[in-house]
């Protein structure tokens, strides 16, 4: 295979549209990509090729908008639109206010919310395969890690929510019901479907709020961006609630977002500049 048969890969993977027929974002391609890059470099490394044509090829590069948040009056309006299927009202919230991936938030069962600490711990993932869901451990080390729950409002309805769990005294129980083929019931019997939930559920009532084309991850996104706004984390934090795999990932995101306000830092900075030049007293003898 050649560089030209990878380039022409490529052009065919941005062409072709997503399962729900969006076209693909270069991130989406990217990703692709990546993978098949990993078995070229592997075949090459155990001499299975001769040659990587993945090494001349020029690298998709990741889309770099902004991302997309929400306002606290919108992250309300789209609960709002889920309160007759409780507790994905709840879920919604729980979403923008904790940073949890939907993959991460499926997976939680109900030792995961400690609130005594008051904190989250995300400590597996449910990622979706061609065999169904399955359950594991988050993609990276970083991405183990307890999210600190911020809002006063999310800590008191967390705790009423599971007081009533109706499996309360199972700690290996899943936190959110699923919802019942064919119609709205929801069960805790049933495990929590993630890719049902965005399509049947979330994006209708994103719809209803006025949020046409939201994607749960966005609400990632508001989370980071409430938490910096606040100054409730600063970015090291930040990056250590969101999971990313560097401070970098963060840091390159959510720049943006940093309070501008430097009144504080420019205080005590011009504090030190004027005790730095103030002339030094001088000596007096002692009995001069």
């Amino acid at each position: 295979m050649k560089a030209a048969d990878i380039d022409d890969w490529l052009a065919a993977v941005r062409a072709k549209p997503k399962a729900n027929g969006e076209q693909r974002t270069e991130t989406s391609v990217l990703g692709t990509y990546k993978v098949v890059r990993k078995v070229f470099s592997y075949a090459y490394a155990h001499r299975l090729i001769p040659f990587n044509p993945c090494i001349a090829v020029t690298k998709p590069k990741a889309d770099t908008g902004e991302a997309r948040f929400l306002s606290v009056e919108e992250v309300n309006r789209l609960a709002a639109e889920l309160t007759a299927q409780p507790p994905y009202d709840l879920l919604v919230r729980f979403g923008a206010l904790t940073g949890l991936r939907i993959g991460e938030v499926a997976a939680l069962r109900i030792r995961d919310v400690d609130l005594r600490r008051g904190e989250v711990q995300v400590r597996r993932n449910m990622t979706h395969t061609s065999k169904g869901y399955v359950l594991g451990t988050p993609k990276t080390a970083r991405a183990v890690r307890d999210v600190p729950i911020l809002d006063d409002g999310l800590f008191r309805d967390l705790g009423v929510y599971l007081r009533q769990h109706p499996h309360r005294d199972n700690l290996e129980a899943g936190l959110w019901p699923g919802k019942v083929p064919g119609h709205n019931k929801l069960s805790y019997e049933r495990t929590f479907d993630p890719k049902g939930f965005y399509r049947y559920t979330f994006k209708p009532a994103a719809t209803r709020a006025g949020l046409d084309g939201l994607h749960f991850h966005e609400l990632r996104h508001t989370f980071a961006t409430l938490a910096l706004e606040s100054r409730a984390l600063d970015m090291h934090e930040l990056s250590r609630a969101m999971g990313h795999a560097s401070y970098a990932i963060t840091d390159k995101v959510y720049a943006h977002v940093r309070p501008r306000d430097y009144s504080a830092h420019r205080a005590a900075f011009s504090a030190h500049i004027s005790a730095a030049s103030a002339p030094v007293a001088p000596v007096v003898a002692i009995g001069g």
